[in-house]
């Protein structure tokens, strides 16, 4: 559990079409829609027929890690009394259970990094209850996505479906182990798409449900209703450590990126542009003479010996576009230059002295430990200040509650 603000909750990590639908009409006009359902099992059956779809391809993950944890030490002292001495290493054994999704027939499986990208060993469990030894492929931690393989075939594959299309008040099921019940399917709706800032990950761009996911959830499939893949269940949003309504999946474009390179790689291969990035609140906007419209981010910092240093992009210029795509966050233009291929030539749109330009920068390759940072530097340095939020999962670092 990681504890945020006493006024905000916890985030907890967590471990096909029917025909009988087309019995339903839907009627709009511009201030009410009316459906009307003549055969009111249709959607009934319709999730169960989701339900049937994909459950075999959803899997039970079991893991085991030694770990060494420093206990105080017991024993006969000097003077024939018993009592603590020196502290002593001792050695457990942790276990850890989520869920995984097949995605190919030969036995690869995505999951999440904090289900399996740090333990010792792991176990995968079938629909059919069959049981096979795991091995690690490799995993993300700045994503929270990881594979695994077993030594099977003829595996049953989910089918990857796309967010694009995906809208808010649409049903979803989420499919996977919570508390160790494996193949629990649970139903509710997209609340949120692109849920950014949540503080779980370096690259977010959660879709956030309702559907009940729990502990052990962690890894399993989100799907829509026409059962395909949307995301990777991931955490949830709790006081209690239970489900209170607010889950979080990683899009599925995301994930089938980051498990395409993993596979093929062994790691992930993300674009760098090397620049230090802030918002653009309405005070630099007035600052800088925008429109209250234009949207962007600010370019803080150009760093030293990077892509973006060795072309025409400088300290305050505010990007507007990505190839042509508006900018509306740091977190999405971020998540924008990782997903691109390094050595990609990139437009960037910007506004420098009011006058817009655009710029082409070969994006590099992201260098270990490195990520497009954010900031919200003071540009009156000459005060002798820096400035930065005080994010929940910082703020207990100064002392501040």
């Amino acid at each position: 559990m990681v504890t945020m603000l006493a006024c905000l909750p916890a985030l907890v990590m967590l471990f096909l079409p029917s025909p009988g639908l087309q019995e339903a009409e839907v009627t709009a006009n511009p201030d009410t829609v009316t459906v009307v359902i003549s055969d009111p099992t249709a959607i009934s059956d319709h999730f169960a027929d989701i339900a049937e779809a994909v459950g075999p391809s959803v899997v039970t993950i079991n893991s085991r890690t030694t770990v060494t944890a420093t206990v105080p030490g017991f024993g006969m002292n000097p003077w024939g009394f018993y009592g603590f001495g020196p502290p002593q290493q001792r050695e457990y054994t942790q276990r850890g259970l989520g869920s995984g999704v097949i995605v190919t027939d030969d036995g690869y499986i995505v999951t999440n990094h904090h289900v399996a990208g740090e333990v010792d060993e792991l176990e995968v469990v079938l629909s059919t209850g069959e049981t096979y030894p795991a091995k690690l492929i490799a995993s993300d931690s700045r994503t929270d996505l990881a594979v695994i393989r077993v030594e099977a075939s003829g595996l049953p594959v989910i089918t990857m479906g796309q967010t694009g299309t995906a809208r808010v008040g649409e049903w979803v099921l989420a499919v996977g182990s919570p508390f160790a019940l494996s193949q629990t399917v649970t139903q509710g709706i997209i609340s949120y798409l692109g849920r950014e800032g949540v503080g779980l990950a370096d690259y977010e761009s959660y879709i956030q449900t309702d559907a009940a996911i729990n502990p052990g959830n962690s890894g399993g499939a989100l799907v829509n209703m026409r059962g395909e893949l949307i995301g990777i269940n991931t955490a949830i949003a709790s006081r209690t450590g239970g489900n209170q309504g607010i889950g979080f999946a990683i899009p599925v474009e995301m994930v089938r990126d980051v498990m395409n390179d993993l596979i093929n790689f062994g790691e992930v291969r993300r674009g760098w542009l090397g620049v230090t990035l802030q918002e653009l609140s309405d005070e630099l906007r007035h600052q800088f003479g925008l429109d209250e419209d234009v949207a962007g981010v600010v370019v803080s910092d150009v760093l030293t010996g990077t892509p973006a240093s060795g072309s025409d992009i400088q300290r305050g210029d505010v990007i507007t576009a990505m190839d042509g795509e508006p900018v509306h966050s740091v977190a999405s233009l971020r998540n924008r230059i990782a997903a691109t291929p390094p050595e990609t030539s990139t437009a960037f749109t910007l506004i420098r002295v009011g006058r817009e330009r655009v710029v082409r920068v070969t994006l590099g390759s992201q260098p270990g430990g490195s990520i497009e940072p954010s900031s919200v530097r003071s540009f009156s340095e000459e005060m002798g200040w820096e400035l930065r939020e005080l994010e929940w999962n910082r703020a207990e670092q100064p002392g501040v509650p």
